[in-house]
């Protein structure tokens, strides 16, 4: 059985584009819509050559078309089909042929010719190109399998081509929109929802392409993405280091919280032994019960207590066979009489 371990490399942005929620958001989607006074619905009637087109856009993407609105709007439905956007606006004119950006919203950034770099690569130490790499969202990924990460240098969206030393933050590769080539691809980034280090703090994303040169692509597990020297990828050492601010944090986090560490409220199965200095108290509800059970027959009730203080131990059948072993100070019942154990006169 091989190792368990977590392959990584690097992109390399020397001839990419970053788009986001606020880098190079006017030049990413580009067409033409024609637009109704009062209207939530627009209609795209042609694609702007020289820019992504209608064949790019999903829902939950911001439109930009400041004389019908004075703020970005998002689109709630795309229709392919009939080329029908539906806005969570309505349009303050009616427009035809209007020039209209369409940007991503935050928490998802598109590389535009992204190029693969690992160093010494090769089919005994992979990954040896983008064809070795599969957004979690693409259709030959497969349930199971480690998702792909990228760790990068953060920007204030106000100022997007400035970096901010220090500050890293880690996506997840969704989706491949092209392979140019083996080394060279269009990848979609996503942060996360539910993994605290993956999530996008509202104000920051990545910098933009003239902010760094690299990025660190590494598969995931849970939190946690792979850390590198100088030697082992392209770009600064920090890209290999800098996503354990995040990690860490977030898993320390977890330990005093939930059902990680204690206190915490909720369920939890607990293997092997506990040992336990002090007071220790169990507060029952109308309808709990402090309840022992034969660890080989997990419907034997051997011990309980209600919530009314009561204790209840097992009644046995009554039978030779089903006598306990006697010890001192022992107690047991069957279902006609109770058993004390003493010692001998």
């Amino acid at each position: 059985m091989a190792l368990e371990r977590l392959e990584f490399a690097s992109i390399e942005l020397g001839a990419s584009t970053i788009y986001s929620t606020a880098s190079n958001a006017s030049t990413y989607i580009r067409v033409r819509v024609d637009y109704t006074l009062n209207s939530n619905t627009a209609t795209v009637v042609e694609d702007v050559s020289g820019y992504f087109g209608s064949g790019s856009i999903e829902n939950g993407y911001r439109l930009r078309s400041p004389s019908e609105f004075s703020s970005p709007v998002e689109i709630t439905n795309w229709d392919a089909g009939t080329k029908v956007l539906t806005l969570d606006g309505t349009a303050a004119q009616t427009a035809a042929n209007q020039l209209t950006f369409i940007t991503l919203p935050a928490g998802k950034i598109f590389i535009e010719s992204a190029s693969f770099a690992k160093v010494g690569g090769s089919t005994l130490n992979p990954p040896n190109s983008f064809n070795d790499v599969t957004g979690s969202d693409d259709a030959e990924y497969s349930s199971g399998d480690k998702e792909w990460g990228v760790v990068g240098l953060l920007a204030s969206t106000s100022s997007i081509n400035t970096g901010l030393t220090g500050m890293y933050g880690q996506y997840i590769i969704s989706s491949f929109e092209r392979r140019n080539s083996s080394t060279q691809a269009n990848i979609f980034l996503t942060a996360s929802n539910t993994i605290t280090s993956f999530t996008e703090e509202p104000g920051y994303t990545f910098v933009s392409e003239q902010g760094q040169s690299a990025l660190l692509l590494s598969e995931k597990s849970g939190s946690f993405l792979n850390i590198a020297g100088a030697d082992d990828i392209t770009g600064n050492q920090s890209l290999g280091l800098g996503s354990y601010q995040n990690i860490v944090a977030s898993v320390l986090s977890q330990l005093t919280s939930g059902s990680a560490a204690f206190p915490f409220t909720g369920s939890a199965e607990i293997s092997g032994s506990i040992d336990m200095t002090g007071s220790f108290s169990t507060l029952l509800n109308s309808s709990e019960n402090f309840l022992i059970k034969n660890a080989l027959a997990t419907t034997q009730s051997l011990f309980q207590i209600d919530n009314e203080g009561t204790a209840i131990f097992r009644a046995r059948d009554g039978g030779v066979s089903d006598v306990p072993t006697p010890v001192v100070g022992g107690l047991y019942f069957s279902t006609s009489s109770a058993f004390i154990g003493v010692d001998g006169v």
